[in-house]
């Protein structure tokens, strides 16, 4: 029975702490921009980059999202508003 209640009071400790730690991850990050495209590969599958190079139209800036040419999926890339 002291094990179960041990093991109990462990895992709800344990609960607490991942509550209260998650909490600092609540703000987002700020976003970034990169000025250029990055170069064929560098950009791993799925991930997101913002780019303001111009090519978009006012109030708006290019997002990547990568792909992988080992499977032939392409770079996603659209122009869309301003993230805040």
């Amino acid at each position: 029975m002291a094990v179960i209640w041990k093991s109990a009071l462990l895992s709800g400790g344990l609960l607490l702490v991942g509550l209260v730690s998650g909490c600092a991850h609540l703000a987002p990050a700020p976003i970034s921009y990169l000025s250029q495209d990055p170069a064929p590969g560098k950009l791993p599958y799925g991930k997101l980059a913002y780019v303001d190079d111009g090519q978009c139209p006012d109030g708006q800036v290019k997002r990547l999202i990568g792909g992988d040419a080992k499977k032939s999926i392409p770079r996603h890339v659209e122009c869309v508003a301003r993230p805040k």
